[in-house]
């Protein structure tokens, strides 16, 4: 019997893995924890009291997803700045179930999507999944990793069904500007491309900076966010997709994604019925996680300031830190394989968000400030002695 193509060929685990699997728990810092749940920050104890409403054991489930969730969302989302009515938008139980909607909307088996690059390494395996095809565009290795706009625009192809941008970029730290965002707006009116948009870091802007909201009613476009992000809570199993375009060009399109949501309907009724009263705790929890982010990346910086071939690349948002190794001959992955068997810190390589040229780690900044702390200290002791 054989499977489908839509999973990999080998699944066996790579070096790192293998590493990982030799260590016994607890035996590492592990500076790439990007649960919130697990970082200590602090939710009020009555948080999830509106799971509990006796509105549960009703089931009377819209494709789009209860209309007074939807306003929650529609109303959280205006706060920031981004008005949506509630009939665009349309729930989900994850983004990455958000993308595979889209992908069945837009796409036939071997259909492409422009994706970034360096970028997060799920976008290929959802396409992969959608049986589509990822067309890398590239982003410059240059302050804010801009764009590569004409070799973007000299991509697409005749299969291709839409552009996929993330806002801010993962794991760079760093948002569109306006112009890039206009170039890629206009590069899909013109090659008739959806524009998808995952802001589900967008709530975490450093001092400074921010998502510049372009208007896009003249492109089919869906911008992504949800719980897990937002409010710190993966568990709880909710995003959005906020839907703007064209109007003839929108009405099918919405019908087409309620047929393909009703066929899953996975958001659950509990979270749903408490969706605005959770989404009160937004700016709290995202207080906290900016506070820390910043913390940790302060001492990241001041840590590596001194060591000459070791570049802290600047960031405008989101949850990460990339750090390049500017040091010939060391690779990404046999270092982060010698910081975990030597120093016993857990970092991701570059490669794995398709860094195609020097050596670049990556560092979740959601740690906890004392196992950061100690964790960079290792990081820098064990770099310091490379470079002698």
């Amino acid at each position: 019997m054989g499977f489908s193509s839509r999973t990999p060929d080998d699944l066996s685990p790579n070096p790192i893995t293998e590493v990982l699997g030799r260590l016994k728990s607890g035996s590492f810092l592990d500076l790439t924890v990007s649960n919130p749940t697990q970082c200590g920050f602090e939710y009020p104890k009555d948080l999830f009291q509106g799971l509990n409403s006796p509105q549960v054991m009703s089931y009377e489930p819209d494709p789009f997803g209860n209309m007074m969730a939807r306003e929650a969302v529609s109303g959280y989302l205006r706060d920031k700045g981004h008005r949506v009515g509630p009939s665009n938008l349309l729930l989900t139980a994850s983004t990455s179930e958000a993308y595979s909607y889209i992908f069945k909307l837009l796409g036939n088996p071997e259909d492409s999507f422009l994706v970034p690059a360096p970028g997060y390494p799920l976008l290929d395996h959802l396409l992969q999944l959608d049986s589509l095809e990822p067309l890398p565009y590239s982003l410059r290795a240059e302050p804010n990793w801009p764009v590569d706009l004409n070799e973007a625009k000299k991509l697409p192809r005749a299969n291709t069904k839409g552009l996929i941008v993330v806002n801010p970029q993962n794991p760079t730290g760093c948002f569109l500007s306006p112009n890039e965002q206009t170039a890629l707006l206009n590069l899909c009116l013109n090659r008739q491309l959806a524009y998808i948009s995952d802001e589900v870091f967008s709530d975490f802007p450093y001092p400074g900076h921010g998502l510049a909201m372009n208007p896009t009613s003249e492109v089919l476009s869906f911008r992504l966010g949800g719980l897990s992000k937002s409010l710190g809570l993966p568990q709880l199993k909710l995003s959005w997709i906020a839907i703007d375009g064209p109007k003839n060009l929108l009405s099918d399109c919405l019908e087409r994604l309620e047929l393909i949501a009703d066929t899953y309907l996975s958001v659950n009724t509990p979270v749903q019925l408490a969706l605005e009263e959770l989404l009160r705790f937004a700016p709290n929890f995202q207080k906290q996680v900016l506070e820390r982010v910043l913390r940790n990346r302060s001492v990241l910086e001041e840590s590596f300031k001194a060591l000459a071939e070791v570049k802290v690349w600047p960031a405008q948002g989101g949850w990460y830190a990339l750090v390049e190794v500017q040091k010939k001959g060391v690779r990404d992955d046999e270092l982060v394989i010698q910081l975990l068997e030597k120093q016993g810190v857990f970092v991701q390589p570059g490669g794995f968000y398709d860094f195609q040229s020097s050596c670049f780690l990556v560092l979740s900044l959601l740690a906890k400030s004392a196992d950061f702390i100690e964790g960079v200290r290792r990081i820098h002791d064990f770099l310091n002695e490379l470079k002698n």
